[in-house]
């Protein structure tokens, strides 16, 4: 068997491989003598059918499983020995064919391209500088925490005629071109906030309704993006993006809410009983609160864009051709060119991100622990039960925790998030941060964008 390997351009390379008889005759024989032993043909004792008839029906197909076999051997062992990052799997050169005849068989020669990873560095020096947002706790944030403790506090009444900021619980009904309700239809109950629809027309059409009114609504016009819309009439993600036309909505109730007064009864409930008495010292508390909040919102922005700015910085060169080659071919499903084109940037940056984790985790020794996989589990769960109003801890904690550890796939899931934060961590270290205090709103902008 001889291998050898050849540069095509900066991250690829053609591995071609030449088989002789001698490399491949001895398995093929094995396979076919125990297909004889076992072989039951009409006039012949079992194992005693003769070689020439079993190579005759066999020999061809088991020679070219055989090659096969030996290929994927060889290929492997040669890109280990080699110590070759190789992005992908090998595939078959498109424009040298492969040599050799299954009926006469002798030499075998095959061709196959490989895409190379690049080298990441992580020297980045002091010149690579990134910006970490800080939000200013100005008298709008300051006066939209307070109203917010305000409204969960609040209550809630039931009332005959909307005003523009009631929530209108009622049942959406799809209409067809000539304003009829369609027959089978999307068809589901929803509710539908009118203090935080943009559209002028729309909430004035729903300002003024009383219970029992119908009114014709666009759905885009009254949710807020794909995910709400889907989650207001019950459909998948596809139907939504192919829904046109308008609903019929039904109002069955009015609710309005009114909010807490911002007095001792609040302070008490929000931060516990006199811990402080006065207007003045409600506002520093929740100040505090708002920074910490802030904070941990700037955090969690800035580790969201670092990753992709990072990557833009380092502009990894890809073996790109190859890589779209490859997804065509290692893809089950036939996929068009059309679609890889669309595709293939975000799957680009995907990979350039593995890399530099992988460079990372490399350079650190970096490695997981139980503990650390049970303490991400317990904060996921934790969080998740403490938004629905049900803060769980303790033994209860430690159960769930352990018990969505036992299953593979979320047990990967966790500590995907646990590497990607201590990558992140890492990376901090190695890079300039600066940090820009800027608006509430121009950071809620901001955090719009990587979500």
């Amino acid at each position: 068997m001889q291998i050898q390997r050849e540069s095509t351009g900066e991250l690829t390379a053609r591995v071609k491989i030449k088989l002789e008889p001698s490399d491949y005759q001895p398995r093929v024989e094995s396979v076919l003598e125990n297909y004889r032993k076992s072989a039951t043909v009409p006039g012949f004792r079992k194992g005693k059918v003769p070689m020439a008839l079993i190579k005759k029906q066999y020999g061809t197909p088991v020679l070219v499983e055989e090659l096969n076999k030996m290929l994927q051997e060889s290929l492997g062992k040669y890109l280990d020995e080699e110590q070759l990052d190789v992005l992908g799997q090998p595939i078959p050169a498109q424009d040298e064919a492969d040599s050799g005849d299954f009926d006469k068989p002798g030499d075998f020669e095959f061709a196959y391209d490989i895409g190379l990873a690049p080298v990441v560095p992580l020297e980045f020096g002091k010149k690579a500088t990134f910006t970490r947002h800080s939000i200013k706790v100005d008298k709008k944030a300051l006066e939209a925490a307070i109203e917010d403790h305000r409204r969960r506090h609040g209550t809630l009444s039931d009332e005959e005629v909307s005003e523009d900021k009631d929530m209108l619980v009622g049942h959406m009904a799809q209409l067809d071109e000539a304003g009829n309700v369609l027959e089978g239809g999307i068809a589901n109950d929803a509710n539908i906030s009118i203090e935080h629809i943009s559209d002028k027309k729309t909430k004035k059409a729903l300002t003024g309704l009383k219970v029992g009114a119908q009114v014709t609504v666009d759905p885009h016009l009254v949710s807020h993006g794909h995910d709400d819309l889907g989650k207001m009439l019950n459909i998948t993600h596809e139907q939504v993006h192919d829904l046109k036309g308008n609903f019929l909505f039904e109002v069955r109730e009015i609710k309005r809410m009114h909010l807490h007064e911002n007095n001792q009864e609040l302070w008490d409930k929000v931060l516990g009983k006199d811990v402080v008495t006065d207007v003045k010292g409600f506002e520093e508390k929740v100040k505090e609160e708002i920074a910490a909040q802030f904070d941990r919102d700037a955090e969690w922005v800035f580790r969201r864009r670092f990753v992709t700015d990072l990557i833009d910085h380092l502009a990894l060169p890809m073996p790109d051709d190859f890589m779209k080659r490859w997804i065509q071919v290692a893809n089950e499903q036939e996929i068009t060119t059309d679609q890889i084109e669309q595709e293939y940037p975000a799957y680009a940056e995907s990979l350039r991100w593995q890399l530099v984790q992988s460079a990372v985790m490399k350079a650190t020794e970096m490695r997981v622990a139980q503990e650390e996989l049970l303490d991400e589990a317990k904060r996921i769960i934790g969080a998740q039960y403490a938004q629905y109003g049900m803060p769980i801890e303790g033994e209860y904690l430690d159960t769930f925790a352990q018990n969505a550890l036992a299953n593979e796939e979320e047990r990967r899931r966790i500590a995907d998030l646990v590497i990607e934060r201590k990558v992140v961590d890492d990376l901090k270290t190695r890079v300039t941060i600066k940090e820009k205090a800027v608006s509430f709103d121009d950071f809620a902008k901001l955090a719009a964008e990587v979500r």
